[in-house]
């Protein structure tokens, strides 16, 4: 689509779910087609499952703020499925994309992968990490009672709530977890909102209890 004086912009909406944005080899090859600019963005969902009456209307905003309002596609995902809690409730968005960095006089193309989630202890999502398991025996959130720990922070600074968490499935219970550093919150107006680089690297999957 054609932006005024601006270059094109190109962009593919998977409405899928699951292993499509879940694989790694999957996102990989999605994130290839922006490296290789087929593509200028990505758009992928993640969850178990996509409900289409549950996105569509997030959806169409993220289309809409890229194509006419011409924002950059990661604004335009904060600005649509971010401030959409019904859909970021119903799932994960991947979004790889380009953006353009200056340095000095010249542009550099760079490519980056994201995950936007919405973290919630009672739901087994703590800081939007739905994969996170249970340190000892590796059993997955489902089986985890989360809940905050210590000092409750608000506004832009409730990521600094630690956690405590207890695994039905071995009886293992621990406290003052604190948010891995790679978790990022989202504007204060995108409360509970987070996003990380996607996918996980293998450390950052032990991090959070992940074996492989």
């Amino acid at each position: 689509v054609a932006r005024g004086d601006k270059p094109f912009i190109r962009g593919l909406v998977l409405c899928t779910c699951g292993p499509t944005g879940r694989i790694t080899k999957s996102v990989t090859m999605l994130k290839m087609m922006v490296d290789l600019n087929i593509f200028d963005f990505v758009l992928v969902f993640s969850g178990v499952s996509t409900i289409d009456n549950l996105v569509i209307h997030a959806l169409s905003r993220f289309v809409e703020n890229v194509f006419v309002y011409h924002m950059k596609p990661w604004d335009a995902l904060l600005q649509s499925f971010g401030e959409d809690r019904h859909a970021i409730d119903a799932s994960p968005v991947v979004l790889c994309f380009a953006d353009m960095i200056a340095e000095g006089t010249s542009y550099e193309r760079v490519v980056e992968c994201r995950m936007l989630a919405l973290s919630s202890f009672s739901d087994a999502r703590p800081w939007g990490l739905d994969m996170y398991c249970c340190p000892q025996c590796a059993g997955p959130s489902q089986n985890i009672q989360f809940n905050a720990c210590g000092r409750k922070f608000y506004g832009s600074r409730w990521l600094q709530t630690k956690m405590k968490i207890y695994c039905r499935q071995c009886n293992t219970s621990k406290d003052d977890i604190p948010a891995p550093s790679w978790v990022h919150s989202c504007r204060t107006d995108n409360l509970y909102r987070v996003w990380y680089n996607w996918p996980l690297t293998n450390l950052q999957l032990s991090e959070i209890g992940v074996r492989h």
